[in-house]
């Protein structure tokens, strides 16, 4: 792990505030994963065996959903990056999403400045402020899912969040749907679930951008910036599982055009 990166037993500790909705859990820790414990390659599925992991797709152009393959997780691989803070993987989620619609992503600095001088929709202060920041009322840093879609917005991405109230909206159905027309999916998570890891397994902690569905391996592709590479894939049921304790919360862009 990068000397960049903040260690477990710090991140274990730290809490943010990710969504306002009503009824669905505010609480996010984004902490990066714990350290692999040997050399992995540049993906790691969780739940799946090895036998198991499909081909790599190339770049550009994937195919809308026809041979079971949704959106283009080698093409969207380019952007991720990194957390190196504990509290903004949400900053990096939308920096991921800008450079999959723009080519260009900000960098960490940048989102940081940005979340730091755009005032929140849900908050009295700024987008992101850090923990203990009296202006956020949870007092635990990081951003609002709602002001994710702010920070979308600053790029001239527009996107909008939604729940599992709204079951038309959101659901596996309607991930495929978004990524087969090349719309972009910021899913709300619990990282435990998603990393197999100790901590709590009841509420949605991390911000992770979904850029692809395989259905014939039951894989979803994840740039996730608490990971230690790109394109990290998880077995669909896993996915689900951990997207289900924040209500299947995301953010989503428009429809191009």
């Amino acid at each position: 792990m990068s000397t960049s990166r903040i260690t477990p037993a710090v991140g274990t500790a730290v809490l943010l505030a990710c969504v306002a909705l009503t009824g669905v859990a505010p609480l996010s820790s984004c902490r990066p994963s714990p350290p692999a414990p040997q050399a992995i390659a540049s993906t790691t599925i969780a739940g799946n065996t090895p036998s198991n992991q499909p081909p790599p797709q190339a770049a550009g152009g994937a195919p809308p959903g026809g041979n079971g393959i949704y959106g283009d997780p080698g093409a969207a691989a380019e952007f991720w990056q990194p957390q190196s803070l504990e509290d903004n993987c949400g900053l990096m989620a939308v920096a991921d999403v800008v450079g999959e619609i723009t080519g260009h992503a900000p960098t960490e600095q940048q989102m940081i400045a940005l979340g730091e001088s755009t005032p929140s929709q849900t908050n009295p202060g700024p987008v992101y402020a850090p923990r203990g920041d009296p202006s956020h009322t949870n007092g635990n840093g990081g951003i609002e899912m709602a002001d994710a879609v702010v920070l979308l917005d600053h790029y001239g991405i527009k996107s909008e969040m939604t729940y599992a109230a709204h079951p038309d909206q959101t659901g596996l159905p309607a991930l495929e749907r978004y990524l087969a027309h090349d719309r972009k999916v910021i899913a709300w998570v619990n990282s435990a679930v998603i990393w197999n890891t100790s901590d709590q397994r009841t509420k949605a902690d991390h911000f992770v951008v979904v850029t692809g569905i395989d259905t014939n391996n039951q894989i979803i592709h994840l740039n996730d910036p608490g990971a230690e590479q790109p394109d990290e894939q998880v077995a669909i049921p896993i996915f689900t599982t951990a997207w289900q304790t924040g209500q299947e919360s995301i953010v989503v862009t428009a429809p191009a055009g």
